[in-house]
């Protein structure tokens, strides 16, 4: 079989290439025109199915994508107006991700390869997320990258073309931490919108909260940060702060462990403390991401701050970004919003940019890598 596009006479960085994005809850295809024009970016999530369960259950989120691949396909390349056969490259997300989810799109992407004979590469989902913001605009040389999503949270130091990691999450991530806490206030989820929007009306300073230290300064920790919330939370209910109503006690506790199990027998949390909860929170961890990443790119001169990931979608992180980037004569650059979720553009883009430096197609034995690191190359 021949991996060879039949346009070979275009300049890669010219190439229509599709994307294919199956790393957790949703299910995305796009078709990408270059680098820089999106013709169509689908996406199909499973979230309604798991916010029953408070979080994202990996069967459930497996058999979504098994189901909507092909109508996520076919209405990418109708709304593209693209035939397959016109498609030159494919991208597919390798990892990290759900296994399940992962082996769906990888299993598509390598068919389809396969059916229309043009190359396909695996793509780091992360490195994605950062080369999200690029598209329709020039990347910079040199950059920081601020990584904040639902599993990962860290910072990148990015240079012709490579790679480093500087730090990361040694426990749960930003995005983890904001689904946490909202079910520890009884807000549902996902939680980073919702505690976002609560936060809005709350009081910021009605809780302050210790930073956490690392040996590494631009390493991260929101574990400590979410039990301070949970001991909050028991004292409100418990009616140990000042000017709260005690709660129904249960048979042992009144929250199961700091997993934010709340009984079904506890009344709703005071709307005022939910708000304030919020706004604490949001305020300190957002402070704690926003000074790491101005260091880092204090200490490694750098002139550019590049984030991705779902919490990049957080207003109140990007107008805080923006202000310290400033004050510190940084730019900030953010992707769009829906750009800044899972999709399959950014994993077109991402994926073209590796093959036009490698010019390797992807091995027919590739597979899903649940914990598939960034490479300090391309």
């Amino acid at each position: 079989m021949s991996t060879k596009p039949q346009n070979s006479q275009r300049k890669t960085q010219d190439w229509l290439t599709l994307g294919v994005e199956t790393s957790c809850d949703e299910t995305s295809c796009a078709v990408l025109d270059g680098k820089d024009r999106i013709l169509s970016n689908v996406i199909s999530s499973s979230l309604f199915r798991h916010k029953p369960f408070g979080g994202v259950v990996p069967e459930i989120a497996s058999r979504h994508a098994l189901e909507q691949i092909d109508t996520v396909f076919s209405e990418a390349l109708s709304e593209a107006k693209v035939t397959p056969q016109q498609l030159e490259l494919i991208a597919v997300t390798q990892g990290p991700g759900l296994i399940g989810s992962l082996l769906v799109g990888v299993s598509f992407a390598k068919a389809l390869g396969y059916a229309v004979g043009i190359p396909f590469v695996g793509v780091n989902h992360l490195e994605a997320h950062l080369a999200a913001v690029f598209i329709g605009n020039k990347a910079p040389e040199r950059f920081v990258g601020l990584l904040v999503s639902g599993g990962h949270t860290m910072l990148t130091l990015h240079e012709k073309g490579k790679v480093k990691i500087l730090g990361a999450t040694v426990d749960d991530a930003a995005g983890e931490a904001f689904d946490k806490v909202a079910k520890l206030l009884g807000l549902g989820y996902p939680g980073g919108p919702v505690v976002e929007r609560e936060a809005k009306s709350g009081n910021a300073k009605a809780f302050l909260f210790t930073k956490p230290k690392q040996d590494n300064p631009y390493a991260f920790s929101f574990s400590g940060i979410k039990t301070a919330v949970l001991y909050e939370v028991r004292k409100e209910r418990h009616g140990l702060r000042q000017g709260s109503v005690p709660g129904t006690r249960t048979q042992k506790s009144d929250l199961h462990g700091a997993s934010g199990v709340m009984s079904e027998t506890q009344p709703p949390l005071k709307a005022d403390f939910v708000r304030d909860m919020s706004a604490s929170f949001q305020t300190a961890v957002v402070g704690w991401l926003v000074e790491k990443a101005i260091k880092a790119a204090v200490d490694k001169q750098c002139s550019d701050i590049v984030i991705g990931g779902g919490v990049s979608a957080n207003q109140y992180l990007r107008m805080q970004l923006h202000d310290a980037g400033s004050k510190n004569g940084i730019r900030i650059h953010v992707p769009e919003k829906i750009l800044a979720l899972d999709n399959a553009a950014m994993i077109a883009r991402r994926g073209l940019e590796i093959f036009g430096q490698t010019r390797k197609t992807g091995a027919w034995t590739m597979t899903g890598v649940p914990d598939l690191k960034i490479t300090a190359g391309v």
